[in-house]
């Protein structure tokens, strides 16, 4: 499920951008007759809200229709059920959907009055898209949760999420991610002697011990036809050495630059000294889980969605016979370099302007991000939420490492050099561009020279 809605996000992210656009240029051409009928329907939904809080304080059940893309019903059904039971008056009908369609259909629905009430949110230009049909938090925070529910909710996801609509707080973090992260058996890497290696060097090491007693297994793999996971891996070792990414993103920096060079080129040593070979870069998401999940590779880098595979319980619900899984960051390429990830918000929530049930809407947002249902959703290992000393259940691992494991994940997202807040289409393109260092037909000073071209094309 994580796998879809992964891919979804980044193949539809720039679908969201014309969307845009497009309700732009719809209300700057409104009539005034268009004008009545709005302040006419604005009336009414006023009406209605009334209507519906009476309802709710009069003891009748109110049901709140929460749209998203992720968690899916399964992963959120424990914190929807408790929800209910500790608000006996409300009721939550959850609609998911596959990422693409979600951002298709979202914007329409708002734009036209759609009844729904509570949104997942992608913090991205969907967040900017739909900012404007969010309602303001803090108000609706401060009666569900109490004055101080900043206090035991993360400072740095509240800017994160701030930064995206214009430093209002109108979502709120389920889940925070970061890329890239090593899954690795545990077991295999008993077998062959090895501990879990923390540089380059260390890993060429590891990777010929395990072809010493199994030439055909993987030392690593990640999904090398996927042109945007290509772009995290190089990315990740970017972060290794600072804060590049972000100098890029925010301030202007250059992507001609020597330190994008040394990180296409710290990437492609993790090839030449065959520890990744080039067969890998055929596989594509659910071939590469696939290898791991079936015990042909040592350890399978992605983001840290995939931390279900550290629990035996979730293991075996998602039908992987692995029995012992432990997490490791991308083996540091150069000296001085940091393990790391890039981390940022992963899955949001917000509670729609409109909505005639926003008491009840808050109690549920306030639920889900700073009470116990952020626990919850928590034992899902989906990433870190945004509540302070949220609890995660220590009998969801049954080995050291699983248990370390998911500290390591939380330790290197709360300790990122730098976010992972992509340029909706442009990944991809960045993407393109590692693949041809990696399989040698460009070099990674033409590659910069070209993607800096690009970046400054205006298309983004």
């Amino acid at each position: 499920m994580k796998q879809k809605r992964a891919m979804g996000y980044l193949a539809a992210a720039a679908l969201t951008i014309g969307l845009l656009s497009g309700c732009g240029s719809s209300d700057s051409q409104k009539t005034t007759t268009d004008a009545k009928d709005d302040a006419k329907q604005s009336e009414t939904q006023a009406a209605d809200a009334d209507s519906t809080q009476a309802a709710a304080a009069d003891g009748e059940e109110v049901t709140l229709e929460y749209w998203t893309w992720f968690p899916s019903n399964d992963q959120a059904a424990e914190a929807i059920s408790a929800f209910e039971a500790a608000n006996p008056g409300i009721k939550v009908n959850m609609t998911v959907m596959e990422s693409k369609a979600f951002q298709e259909k979202v914007p329409l629905a708002l734009s036209t009055g759609e009844e729904i009430d509570v949104i997942g949110v992608q913090p991205s230009a969907f967040a900017e898209q739909v900012q404007d049909y969010l309602a303001d938090l803090e108000p609706l925070m401060e009666t569900a949760a109490g004055a101080d529910w900043k206090n035991n909710y993360s400072e740095s996801a509240l800017k994160q999420a701030n930064s995206l609509t214009n430093e209002q707080t109108k979502m709120l973090v389920l889940v925070n991610s970061g890329s890239m992260i090593g899954y690795y058996n545990a077991d295999l890497l008993k077998e062959i002697g090895c501990e879990v290696p923390a540089t380059l060097e260390e890993y060429k090491a590891v990777a010929e011990k395990l072809h010493e007693k199994y030439p055909e297994k993987y030392a690593g793999v990640f999904a090398g036809k996927e042109a945007w996971i290509c772009d995290e891996m190089m990315l990740t070792v970017l972060g290794q050495q600072g804060d590049t990414y972000n100098q890029w993103r925010y301030n202007g920096a250059e992507i001609d630059s020597p330190e994008y060079i040394s990180a296409l080129n710290g990437l492609k040593k993790f090839f030449d000294e065959g520890i990744f070979t080039q067969d890998i870069m055929d596989l594509d998401y659910a071939s590469a889980s696939e290898e791991f999940s079936n015990g042909d590779a040592l350890v399978y880098f992605m983001g840290s969605w995939e931390s279900p595979l550290l629990s035996p319980k979730l293991r075996e619900q998602n039908g992987i016979g692995l029995s012992n899984v432990g997490a490791m960051a991308l083996p540091v390429v150069e000296d001085g370099g940091k393990a790391t990830v890039r981390g940022y918000l992963d899955c949001c929530i917000g509670i729609v302007e409109d909505s005639a049930k926003k008491d009840a809407a808050a109690k549920f947002v306030a639920f889900m991000t700073v009470g116990e249902g952020a626990d919850i959703l928590s034992n899902q290992l989906l990433g870190p939420s945004g509540k302070k000393e949220c609890k995660t259940d220590d009998s969801l691992f049954t080995s050291q490492e699983e248990k370390a494991g998911w500290e390591t994940v939380c330790d290197l997202i709360g300790n990122a050099t730098a976010d992972r807040n992509n340029v909706s289409g442009y990944s991809d393109i960045e993407g393109a561009e590692v693949q041809s260092v990696i399989n040698g037909t460009k070099t990674a000073e033409d590659v910069v020279k070209s993607l800096q071209t690009e970046w400054m094309s205006g298309k983004y």
